[in-house]
């Protein structure tokens, strides 16, 4: 029974990618898992343009809400759709409802200064 657990704790540890398994001090043949967290580097200009600019799904040269709101879910943002709003408001300098190029440098200024970084 023991070789069984054993085996079965040592292929999900393997399967889990980041994590290192310290045995308790009680029973050795036990196993907990201690979860590491990655580092995080905030994201550069260069990226946050590939990222909008990769969601610009149509090709069209203007982002949409849809097409912000996607992009901001890719960044990590909690509430993409909110923070897609918020970004118009922001960047949206000519009020149509799209970024366009002359826009397109105050968008990722902004989305700059909230601080998304990449695990």
């Amino acid at each position: 029974m023991i070789n069984i657990l054993s085996s079965i704790t040592s292929t999900q540890n393997g399967m889990l990618g980041d994590v290192a398994s310290v045995p308790k001090c009680i029973d050795k043949s036990c196993q907990r898992v201690i979860w590491r967290k990655r580092a995080s580097v905030p994201i550069t200009e260069d990226q946050v343009r590939g990222i909008f600019l990769r969601y610009d799904t149509n090709k069209d040269g203007l982002l949409s809400k849809e097409e912000l709101k996607n992009a901001f879910a890719s960044l990590g943002s909690r509430m993409p759709g909110v923070r897609a709003w918020l970004a118009l408001q922001h960047a949206d300098v000519n009020g149509d409802g799209f970024i366009n190029e002359a826009e397109f440098d105050k968008l990722v200024k902004y989305t700059l200064k909230r601080g998304y970084k990449i695990n």
